[in-house]
């Protein structure tokens, strides 16, 4: 995660983890369309794909540290781009019924863990938004992840990976799950403590 702006500049710089950043979004809009369209060489693909967009959520992060390149501008992009990558292809695998293999296991599935995912993934684009909103007239700093907040896409990802690709036993995507549910609930109230003046000032 791009986190500790450098600066409070709404300047998106045409740089290394930028371009790493803009690289998720087009391989998470591509292994989307890929899921919409079905079928086993897509899903395979897919999964590659969420994969190697995964991994680029802490390549950004860190060359954007080692080169002296945060921005607000890029840790901003890097909030929209998680969302990007986790909320359509959660919804399409789950269209596809990719998660139905879990429905012994948890109590009307997949909607638990959907409605927390999505919900998570709104609210933060509901703050990016409010703070872009507000930032001219308040003179807002952008609030960054806690740490606690960065451990959910520790769980998303894999949880999207075993989905789509369809490995190991019904067991592991369930419990990856469910501690994807409590993670990202910890997480949400963390950041939301941080960050409510943006939405309250």
């Amino acid at each position: 995660m791009d986190n500790q702006p450098s600066d409070q500049e709404l300047r998106l710089a045409l740089n290394l983890p930028n371009t790493v950043t803009a690289v998720r979004i087009v391989l998470s809009i591509t292994s989307a369309c890929l899921l919409y369209k079905g079928g086993s060489v897509e899903f395979l693909v897919a999964g590659i794909l969420i994969i190697i967009a995964g991994c680029t959520d802490w390549l950004d992060g860190f060359l954007a540290r080692r080169l002296g390149q945060s921005s607000v501008a890029g840790a901003m992009m890097d909030l929209v781009a998680d969302q990007v990558l986790a909320i359509p292809n959660l919804i399409l695998a789950i269209a596809a019924g990719l998660f139905s293999r879990t429905d012994n296991l948890m109590p009307f599935n997949p909607y638990p863990y959907a409605v927390i995912m999505v919900a998570s993934g709104a609210a933060v684009l509901v703050g990016v938004s409010t703070y872009l909103w507000k930032r001219g007239s308040r003179g807002f700093e952008l609030p960054t992840p806690t740490m606690v907040a960065k451990i959910p896409m520790f769980f998303w990802i894999p949880t999207l990976v075993v989905a789509v690709l369809g490995i190991g036993p019904d067991w592991l995507l369930a419990g990856l799950m469910y501690l994807g549910i409590i993670f990202t609930v910890v997480a949400f109230a963390s950041y939301l403590r941080k960050a409510s003046y943006v939405f309250t000032d």
